[in-house]
């Protein structure tokens, strides 16, 4: 894939980096669903909880930033548009 232009903008290492984040809590979450009579690891809860913060924090930057994108882009397409 080509890199584009200065105005090009790449999703996937967003996208791949999401991706990291979710697979990291599913793993912490089977992990305590796996937990058999309240044997649960407490150091796995509170990892777990470390992740989700993490993601969410980084499912805000990207929601931010694509939001940034897409206002961009709108007024990209006003200025050629010329209105």
């Amino acid at each position: 894939m080509s890199s584009g232009g200065p105005a090009a903008f790449n999703f996937d290492k967003m996208i791949s980096g999401l991706d990291s984040y979710v697979k990291s809590v599913k793993g912490y979450l089977s992990q305590l669903e796996s937990a058999t009579g309240g044997t649960v690891n407490l150091a796995t809860m509170f990892n777990m909880q470390f992740h989700m913060q993490v993601l969410s924090q980084y499912l805000e930057a990207v929601s931010a930033t694509l939001t940034a994108v897409n206002n961009e882009m709108v007024n990209m397409a006003k200025a050629v548009k010329g209105t």
